[in-house]
């Protein structure tokens, strides 16, 4: 694997939806890298000492840059390709996110008063009140808002192309938590508050279809996510299992419990003094099957779930054992392997396209995990880099590694064994 140089003091960084780019910023300056050379691109932008930028938006065709500086009430849209133009955008502002056409930004005012859809092309302006999220569908045209009204919760879908209200349900919730879209927009999925296991499942047409509640009076969900590909979904609450729904059937299919078994992979990191190099060098040893793991268990339930690229293995993070990663395998249901490493698990994420685990645990290691081998990449500097968060490309040529206020960029070479 190849590594740039540390780029300091970087606060946000992020590829463009194409792979061709990377944007980075320290708060008040942007730049623009080409993702392959890390040549700077002629990115010009305004400036302000004293005017800190608090969210930065590439959108979907990977032409335009949007600037929020909250403070001054005004977000700035840059083109990559072309330093002459500019548009500005006088709001308040909270949160900014594109349209799926990169032609619409959406603005969340403060105290989400109201969300503003401006169109670039011909300066229209479309606003709807008290929105709490908003979320676009896979395929672009539908958007789908969160509110509060009469002190209950409601969903509204929109059509993208004019705005019109399409649908208004009830979401039945306390306090929604989150809203995401199926695989294939058949479904919306709606997450109340950590404080009660409720989620929803809503068709965009026919409103409620399933309300998951397994228990009351006790802590929620923790996390939730669609499967990539399949008509699943994983929930992770406070509680230590997971539990996977059928969407064809809108029935709860299994819970896994993160409890070692007999049959279950191993894989311990350890590390040890190569003489030759004098460096502290690390592998993972395959411990016995059946063999016992050291538990604190301080925290309890699932903080970290992820579904690979093509649904067949889910990665979890049980609080209660923060050291291990435990890989679910989902045609068999059951339980694959358990990663041991030596720090608690910070971040992990799997490859777009392939079956490759990546984790980081605030060392200066990156770990990987595929159905046939484990392996760990030091990280080439001098200075001690603490890797806490790890961001693929999506054309899987290169990764962002992220530090606490440094980033570096690695490219994965043809011959690396994972």
């Amino acid at each position: 694997m190849n590594f740039s140089e540390i780029f300091p003091g970087v606060i946000f960084a992020q590829f463009s939806p194409n792979s061709k780019f990377i944007v980075l910023s320290n708060g008040t300056r942007v730049i623009v890298k080409e993702t392959d050379q890390l040549q700077s691109i002629n990115f010009t932008h305004s400036q302000i000492t004293d005017a800190q930028i608090q969210q930065i938006e590439i959108s979907p065709n990977s032409e335009l840059v949007a600037l929020s500086y909250p403070k001054k009430g005004y977000i700035e849209i840059r083109k990559i390709d072309d330093i002459n133009w500019c548009a500005r955008i006088d709001d308040s502002i909270e949160q900014i996110q594109w349209c799926p056409d990169s032609i619409q930004l959406a603005v969340i005012s403060e105290f989400q008063i109201k969300v503003s859809i401006y169109n670039l092309n011909n300066k229209n302006v479309t606003h709807l009140k008290n929105p709490k999220q908003i979320s676009f569908s896979h395929n672009g045209r539908f958007m789908v808002m969160s509110e509060r009204k009469d002190a209950k919760d409601f969903i509204g879908i929109y059509s993208v192309r004019d705005w019109k209200l399409l649908n208004y349900q009830c979401s039945d919730t306390l306090d929604t938590a989150l809203l995401q879209w199926s695989y294939n927009d058949s479904f919306i999925g709606i997450q109340d508050t950590e404080l009660t296991f409720r989620l929803n499942l809503h068709c965009p047409c026919q409103g409620l279809q399933m309300k998951f509640e397994p228990y009351q009076y006790s802590l929620g969900i923790k996390v939730s996510r669609f499967a990539n590909q399949s008509d699943l979904m994983a929930i992770g609450a406070n509680d230590e299992k997971l539990r996977i729904i059928n969407l064809l059937t809108l029935k709860q299919i299994t819970e896994l419990e993160h409890k070692i078994t007999k049959d279950v992979l191993i894989y311990k990191e350890e590390e040890y003094s190569d003489q030759y190099s004098q460096r502290v060098v690390t592998k993972f040893t395959q411990m016995e099957q059946g063999c016992k793991i050291n538990i604190q268990k301080t925290q309890n339930g699932i903080s970290l779930l992820e579904w690979s690229y093509k649904d067949d293995y889910i990665a979890t993070k049980f609080d209660g054992m923060q050291n291990c990663v435990f890989i679910w395998d989902m045609e068999l249901l059951t339980l694959k392997a358990i990663m041991v490493q030596i720090l608690p698990i910070k971040y992990f994420t799997w490859s777009k396209n392939s079956t490759t685990l990546t984790v980081c645990t605030g060392s200066s290691k990156i770990f990987f995990w595929n159905p046939t081998c484990t392996s760990a990449c030091d990280m080439p500097f001098d200075k001690n880099f603490h890797v806490i968060k790890i961001d693929w490309s999506n054309d899987q040529k290169s990764m962002l590694l992220f530090d606490k206020s440094d980033v570096v960029v690695a490219y994965p070479t043809l011959d690396d064994s994972f």
